[in-house]
């Protein structure tokens, strides 16, 4: 698999006005090439008979809220 992935981690604020509790988030962010017509970008152009583009890029993004009393398994 040919793509990026990052996470970034950082923190906002529950209540601006009254100084209340930081809640953590995570942001992910994952992009992926295409399997159908690889190559470099100057060799493949257009588009084929099964519809498949040249160099499609597949974004995806995931974002984790920490929300609430964390759950606890006994």
């Amino acid at each position: 698999m040919q793509g990026f992935c990052q996470i970034a981690k950082f923190t906002v604020s529950e209540n601006a006005e009254a100084n209340g509790e930081d809640i953590p988030v995570d942001y992910i962010l994952i992009s992926r090439r295409s399997k159908h017509r690889p190559g470099l970008r100057y060799q493949r152009r257009g588009i084929d008979e099964a519809a498949h583009v040249a160099n499609f890029v597949e974004t995806e993004t995931i974002m984790r809220i920490e929300v609430g009393v964390p759950l606890l398994l006994i």
